[in-house]
């Protein structure tokens, strides 16, 4: 599953390919941190669907900004889920999350430190950072909106009958 830049062409078939290999890569993930095995699949199904709107968006939109729009997919899917299938969202969110994860910045970030290469390794942190800043704010904004969404809905149930 590797990064793609912006315009790079791709086809359907190569994307819908990708979506079954991170569902199974976002499966066993949630395996190994020891999932409860009734949200195995639906898991998966965030990861692999939010890698897929990954891949779109970066048809149309910098890598930054469609990691954003993935995060903000599998946040609101993780919530939806756990609504569903009465599990904490948790459960959803950490392996759903590992494919857009920016590992290979990181990696790349220390590898050019360590090469005194400094120019390089700024690049390589700045767009770590930045990734990794859409990734949660995508998640606050979605959690925020749930929480208040169950705000108005608890002050509508608790309020007075006119």
């Amino acid at each position: 599953l590797g990064r793609r830049r912006r315009g790079d062409p791709v086809s359907v078939l190569q994307i819908a390919l990708e979506m079954v290999v991170a569902f199974v890569a976002v499966f066993f993930i949630a395996v190994t941190l020891e999932a409860p095995k009734r949200t195995l699949r639906y898991g998966a199904l965030a990861g692999g669907l939010g890698w897929g709107v990954y891949l779109v968006g970066l048809l149309f939109m910098d890598i930054v900004a469609a990691t954003f729009m993935a995060s903000l997919f599998i946040a609101w899917i993780a919530h939806l889920l756990a609504r569903f299938l009465k599990t904490h969202v948790t459960i959803y969110f950490i392996p759903a999350f590992i494919t857009l994860v920016p590992g290979t910045g990181v990696y790349q970030s220390v590898y050019s430190f360590i090469n005194k290469d400094y120019a390089v390794a700024q690049q390589h942190l700045v767009l770590t950072l930045q990734i990794s800043g859409a990734i949660a704010l995508a998640i606050f904004i979605v959690d925020s909106l749930f929480g208040l969404v169950a705000r108005i809905k608890a002050s509508k149930k608790n309020s007075p009958v006119k």
